[in-house]
């Protein structure tokens, strides 16, 4: 007897964590689109950018922090994994509006990389992504909605791995 009630408790208890969980997949909040301006001068905006997950990292192109992110971004087996089967996008934003100083320092960006700034310097007057500091990253799934937000390399790499557990990578960490 006790035994059935244990399988009914944790049938239950099992149903309530996936039900929940499923409800917070359902109601991620949809992050906001802007437009940046690439080297060429083409204008994109973040919303046309089609992949199963987005990385965006906004950035300084005079912040030395910045470029040892990028660099250990660009270093990371899951990212380099994802980003070559055309799972991940990787967008880097400079969200203020100094071109020289943006084209000056564009070959922090790793290759691969979208790279991009914010002429108008709407992303910041806006207030439409949360940065206290730079750089900052935020992971979105295919829909536009925040998996991660001013996350750490180490936590994008760990949501990454789990949400693409089918590639079974593994990091030189391990």
């Amino acid at each position: 007897m006790y035994v059935k009630c244990g399988y009914v408790i944790l049938w239950l208890w099992f149903a309530v964590v996936c039900h929940a969980q499923q409800s917070a997949r359902d109601t991620l909040e949809q992050a906001n689109d802007f437009i940046c301006t690439l080297a060429s001068g083409e204008e994109i905006r973040m919303y046309s950018l089609r992949a199963e997950a987005l990385l965006l990292c906004f950035y300084d192109p005079s912040c030395e922090d910045c470029h040892a992110l990028m660099k250990r971004l660009d270093a990371s087996p899951v990212i380099e994994r994802l980003s070559g089967a055309k799972k991940l996008l990787l967008l880097a934003v400079y969200p203020e509006e100094d071109a020289t100083l943006w084209m000056a320092n564009s070959s922090h960006v790793p290759a691969g990389w979208i790279n991009g700034y914010d002429p108008e310097v709407k992303i910041i007057l806006d207030n439409l992504y949360d940065f206290a500091r730079l750089p900052a990253l935020y992971l979105l799934d295919g829909e536009k909605r925040f998996l991660l937000k001013d996350a750490t390399a180490d936590e994008i790499e760990e949501e990454l791995k789990f949400r693409f557990r089918q590639f079974k990578i593994q990091d030189s960490k391990n």
